[in-house]
């Protein structure tokens, strides 16, 4: 489960809530035994804290959460989650975030050497958000394009 900017005092957004509770339903339905709530933040506390908190609070079993609270973009993401899971002999994921982030996060999580099985997104909450969604998607992706290609000629 990926996650997104907490509000003021380490508060969940409605965003960051609808992400954990798509992944407690994909828990309850047997379809992720294992959640890892990935995502670190700018505060004093991790994306990946508050959302273990969620879940927990919505009944998931401490045991079957799992954090990693040091990525700060996407790419971290799944290079700090591929190299938790292979330390639980894990490859296969559900990936969990917005609809309009999966594509490029899928990617990413592959490229990272996980195998994507599935992955749940998350609708906007409005028309609004939505396109400003696929608008961060696209600079996102051009970024990723831009320094990819500043490697390449090094």
């Amino acid at each position: 489960m990926l996650g997104c900017r907490l509000l003021a005092g380490g508060r969940p957004s409605e965003r960051l809530r609808r992400r954990v509770a798509l992944g407690v339903g994909l828990y309850r339905e047997g379809a992720a035994p294992l959640l890892l709530m990935s995502g670190g933040g700018a505060g004093t506390v991790s994306e990946a804290a508050v959302m273990r908190d969620l879940a927990h609070e919505a009944g998931v079993p401490e045991t079957v959460l799992r954090l990693e609270a040091e990525s700060r973009n996407t790419f971290e993401n799944a290079a700090n989650t591929a190299r938790l899971l292979r330390e639980i002999d894990k490859t296969r994921i559900v990936l969990v975030s917005d609809r309009a982030h999966l594509p490029r996060a899928v990617r990413m999580f592959r490229r990272a050497g996980l195998e994507v099985v599935g992955a749940a997104g998350v609708p906007a909450s409005s028309m609004r958000r939505a396109i400003g969604a696929v608008l961060y998607e696209m600079a996102s992706l051009m970024r990723g394009l831009f320094r990819r290609r500043g490697r390449a000629k090094t």
